[in-house]
């Protein structure tokens, strides 16, 4: 089948016209009709969709169920038992700021169970700061912003989808329905602003980031996360990886390039944490066999306990990726540039 209309664009990040080709492969998570190829910058190394969909189009790449826009199961860190919630507690103030929630009698197997939670924690919740005034940029259906109400944030949200709007809209009034560079938000508003998986899908990330840097107040941090194109998923899978996800994501960041894009945007980079999840090996693991046609086997992979094996093993060996700087993910925590 035909695929959306398209356009040629140059470099987001450097504005260069040449490029070459890296990967073209169909949309394997929704079936929207179409091949999509993406290209690297010849002039500075950032990859990208070239051609990419029309931008009166993209609303077509995203199916009712696309799952950022359902109904939200927010993390909300203070569930389970009561010395669970303490040892959570006693993680938030000593590794996240939140110094109102910490007990000097906390004792040692509450702080021993707290470093345990601690990196799961740094994950799920954003570090306290300022007077506590959140932004959630692409907040989808709200899980991020449940999350950050529960901790005591003063909440906000931007988000394109209506139907995801109107579910987030429990954890908030404060939401702007549209595009990132029309919300109406003030500068210098809120102490943190997160953009979890949002980048990739827009067709000028760099003024986006501009945008919220803006938003920042003094001291203020942005988070970001996206795809790591120069992980070991990408440089294994190829065109099979899963983080490719054409043809929603228009670009594909590295560390470097995404350093790149917040510099160019006035910010500097402070942080840059890796997550490698199982379950983005295994779902690039089961392209790359229906790819070789081996359907029967990339099935036989997908069975729940053959599927729960190959889990266990990438858990414990997954870490190692993560300490070597080549996950699935990277998260960067940005400030304005001085």
């Amino acid at each position: 089948m035909a695929g959306l209309p398209t356009v040629e664009r140059p470099c987001t990040l450097c504005g260069g016209d040449r490029a070459e080709a890296v990967w073209t492969t169909p949309d394997r998570a929704f079936a929207v009709p179409g091949t999509y190829t993406v290209v690297r910058c010849l002039d500075c190394g950032f990859l990208y969709q070239r051609p990419r969909v029309r931008d009166d189009r993209l609303a077509d790449c995203y199916p009712d169920h696309y799952p950022r826009h359902q109904e939200p199961s927010p993390r909300v860190p203070f569930k389970g038992s009561p010395a669970r919630i303490r040892a959570v507690r006693w993680a938030l103030a000593r590794h996240l700021g939140y110094a109102s929630l910490r007990d000097e009698h906390a004792g040692v197997l509450t702080r021993l169970r707290a470093r345990w939670l601690g990196r799961r924690l740094r994950w799920s919740c954003p570090p306290w700061t300022g007077s506590g005034r959140y932004l959630d940029v692409g907040c989808g259906s709200g899980g991020a912003l449940g999350v950050a109400r529960a901790l005591g944030w003063q909440v906000a949200g931007i988000e394109m989808d209506e139907a995801a709007a109107a579910k987030a809209r429990r954890f908030t009034d404060d939401l702007h329905v549209g595009d990132v560079l029309d919300a109406p938000f003030a500068s210098g508003r809120f102490d943190v602003v997160t953009a979890f998986h949002v980048l990739e899908h827009l067709a000028d990330p760099v003024a986006a980031l501009r945008r919220m840097l803006d938003w920042l107040a003094p001291g203020g941090l942005l988070i970001v996360e996206v795809p790591n194109a120069g992980g070991l998923g990408a440089r294994l899978f190829g065109r099979a990886w899963s983080g490719l996800e054409l043809p929603r994501h228009l670009s594909h960041f590295t560390p470097h390039t995404l350093t790149r894009a917040v510099e160019k945007a006035g910010g500097r980079v402070v942080w840059c944490l890796h997550q490698a999840k199982p379950r983005y090996y295994l779902w690039s693991w089961s392209n790359c066999l229906r790819d070789r046609r081996l359907g029967g086997l990339a099935r036989l992979s997908e069975v729940r306990p053959v599927y729960g094996v190959l889990k266990l093993v990438l858990e414990l060996a997954l870490p190692l990726v993560s300490r070597a700087g080549r996950g699935e993910v990277i998260r960067i925590g940005a400030v304005r540039a001085r």
